[in-house]
């Protein structure tokens, strides 16, 4: 009985999600990743509250896109150069590459603002789609380290504000 248990336990542990400790480390220097090859359309975005963290999530299919997430003093609007206004004192952008957010009709997939009034993300807006890049920008009340990695099954980009 117990080698059986001790099997069903190993078994638990290997099907298990991957825990927090195999998450990279909250910092405030920038993240960058490649994309793996042609174009994704990214179909939505959301964001989330957490007991120690705050967590944008942008949706991709088609492809795997590449990514620069950095802290930024402004949030410019892709092709126009326009400031874009957001709530908090700090700035993270995040550029999403070898991506579009429209179909090919031109429907826009993604939210343009998502005020998600967290404790320290406290907004996000779309700051273009321009020419196979994506940005958002996220306003912050504080600077404070943040991780960014990928999942699959949809293939998502994850971003992770520390309070």
């Amino acid at each position: 009985m117990a080698a059986r248990t001790s099997l069903l336990v190993g078994l638990l542990v290997l099907l298990a999600p991957a825990s927090a400790q195999a998450l990279p480390p909250f910092t405030t220097g920038a993240k960058t990743s490649p994309s793996g090859g042609g174009q994704a359309e990214l179909f939505g975005a959301a964001a989330g509250c957490h007991s120690t963290f705050d967590r944008f999530v942008i949706r991709a299919r088609s492809a795997t896109p590449g990514y620069d997430v950095r802290y930024v003093s402004q949030i410019v609007e892709d092709g126009s150069g326009d400031p874009v206004s957001l709530l908090g004192t700090r700035r993270i952008r995040v550029i999403v590459r070898d991506a579009r957010g429209h179909t090919s009709g031109g429907t826009n997939l993604l939210p343009s603002v998502i005020t998600p009034g967290c404790s320290n993300l406290r907004q996000i807006k779309n700051a273009g789609d321009f020419e196979g890049q994506v940005t958002f920008g996220l306003g912050l009340r504080r600077r404070t380290g943040f991780r960014v990695f990928r999942l699959t099954g949809p293939t998502r980009i994850v971003i992770d504000v520390k309070h």
